[in-house]
């Protein structure tokens, strides 16, 4: 559930608490596997709390005849060599996620081999690969020589247990199982406020306003798609009523038409559309054919209370082939749309960082210096701890042991609890690592082991810079006292990579500005400095 408008995906409720399972769902999912009776598909790993369920059979889509493209024996060779058993002989696949209880959502995937094999190697195998791959709080399960469970602890234990009272999740499953090779299903009911509460502090753009009552409109959706036999795909949506289908309706088109809108001038800025080459025009002329047809394609059927968003059923193979190259012409407009959110939201992250400083500033008639330090001058915590307090987290501070260093024995099992404001969503560094960094350096906000105050910024406040986003290469454990060191000869040095065309910095007045990597390096340079006396253009 993070992301702009990735909070608002497949939504699916746990309608069934109230209705019986014969009528969660009007929609009969499509078909194209066989006969579109329903399967036998083990759902009693599925645990009554879980919200989101994906249940799909592997062997039988990688064994298809329509499959023999494929690298079937690398697939198989890759495997058993890295895994332990052959993708080839899992029958079936259910996946679940639980609603966060702390940081994060809690998930789980139960694979059902069709031979068995030693549970004990493949146990050992499978728990290496989940320790190299650094995924903290997983752990592996192997019930018997055919189950093998990879989950987070707790509610792997429980999914193993296998002695789950049926939830709503796992009724709705039941309910819209058929004989397609993949279903997902997500109940809504369970985090229904928490999605509210998500978009409605999300940096949504002012066409995006009205995806916001998306999660109260919703009540269930749902996801069926067949690879063999006819390849087809739905996406249906259920809403609380045909009233809220309506309004559903209506916020789709809208979104729909945005995306269209920045398709157009996307393909506007193309130099086929200028250019006096004829395949040039020609070019530019389908693409804007092909992208008014996705749109169309795209649009919502509604019938009652429900909303087919996307739906192949009944389309010819050609047309349905062409889907993929469709949505790839409109990918720089989707790409651009996510990336005005994402630095909306850094620069939302800066100014509440910028905020905290102040406050900082106003208890004690000063800045935070880069780190607190020993008495030897061994620099202990970084300035990202010291401003705890100020960004809410309060509990948090209380927690650390101001005398230690950031990687003492105690203070390192507060890693894991770095605050959402120091994590940028464009950033791709690893967990609790940050690239919203300080200055560091003779002439900088943070030089020596002392706060400045603001009094001693005397090339003005609006000319200096507090805060920068780094590079990703550049990112640091949040708790550790490391930051951007400044070089006077190199101003550039760690910027430029964390968006494209440039990077944000936080001024000292708490304003944010997007700098662009064309940027003057001695404007830069100025702007760095808190008392040089330079001239600084205007923004």
């Amino acid at each position: 559930m993070q992301a702009v408008l990735r909070h608002v995906l497949c939504g699916m409720l746990a309608a069934s608490m109230i209705l019986p399972p014969s009528l969660v769902w009007a929609q009969q999912p499509v078909s194209g596997s066989s006969t579109g009776q329903p399967v036998a598909a083990d759902l009693s790993f599925v645990t009554p709390g879980a919200f989101l369920g994906v249940v799909a059979f592997p062997r039988r889509v990688l064994t298809a005849p329509e499959m023999e493209m494929l690298p079937i024996e690398v697939i198989s060779a890759a495997g058993k060599k890295e895994l332990g058993f052959d993708p080839l002989e899992v029958e079936q696949l259910v996946a679940v996620v639980e609603p966060p209880s702390g940081m994060a959502p809690q998930a789980g995937v139960v694979l059902r081999l069709a031979t068995p094999v030693d549970p004990e190697g493949l146990f050992r195998q499978l728990s290496a690969k989940v320790q190299e791959a650094r995924l903290n709080g997983v752990s592996v399960f192997v019930p018997d020589g055919r189950t093998v469970i990879i989950a987070h602890d707790e509610l792997g234990k429980r999914m193993a247990a296998r002695n789950n009272q049926p939830g709503p999740l796992s009724r709705l499953l039941s309910a819209t199982v058929r004989s397609n090779d993949v279903t997902a299903v997500l109940a809504v009911e369970p985090v229904r406020e928490m999605a509210k509460a998500q978009l409605a502090n999300a940096p949504l753009p002012p066409s995006f306003e009205d995806a916001r009552r998306i999660p109260e409109l919703v009540n269930a959706a749902g996801l069926w798609a067949d690879f063999t036999g006819s390849t087809s795909v739905l996406v249906s949506i259920k809403a609380t009523d045909e009233k809220s289908a309506q309004e559903l309706e209506r916020i789709y088109n809208q979104l729909l038409d945005f995306g269209a809108q920045m398709a157009r001038a996307q393909m506007a800025q193309q130099s086929g559309a200028r250019s006096d080459d004829p395949v040039e025009q020609a070019m530019a002329r389908y693409t804007e054919r092909m992208s008014q047809r996705t749109f169309e394609m795209l649009r919502p059927a509604r019938q009652g209370d429900r909303l087919d968003l996307f739906s192949t059923k009944g389309q010819p193979a050609m047309q349905t082939a062409t889907i993929g190259v469709l949505v790839a012409l409109l990918l720089p407009a989707v790409q651009a749309a996510r990336e005005a959110a994402r630095r909306s939201q850094s620069m939302n992250n800066l100014k509440q960082i910028g905020l905290a400083m102040h406050n900082y500033h106003d208890s004690n008639r000063k800045l935070p210096a880069q780190a607190n330090y020993d008495p030897q001058g061994k620099p202990l915590l970084s300035w990202r701890v010291q401003l705890l307090p100020f960004v809410e987290q309060q509990a948090l501070y209380a927690q650390f042991h101001q005398d230690e260093p950031w990687d003492s024995a105690h203070n390192k099992t507060l890693i894991d609890k770095m605050p959402p404001v120091y994590r940028s969503a464009s950033s791709k560094s690893p967990p609790n690592t940050t690239i919203y960094q300080v200055p560091a350096g003779k002439g900088t906000l943070f030089e020596g082991q002392k706060g400045i105050g603001f009094v001693d910024v005397t090339d003005g406040l609006s000319n200096t810079i507090l805060a920068v986003e780094a590079n990703d290469d550049q990112a640091v454990i949040w708790t550790k006292p490391d930051d951007l060191e400044y070089d006077a000869q190199d101003p550039m040095s760690g910027l430029g990579q964390a968006r494209p065309g440039g990077f944000n910095v936080l001024m000292a007045d708490g304003s944010v500005r997007f700098m662009s990597n064309n940027i003057d390096p001695e404007v830069l340079k100025a702007m760095f400095s808190r008392g040089g006396g330079e001239v600084v253009p205007s923004p």
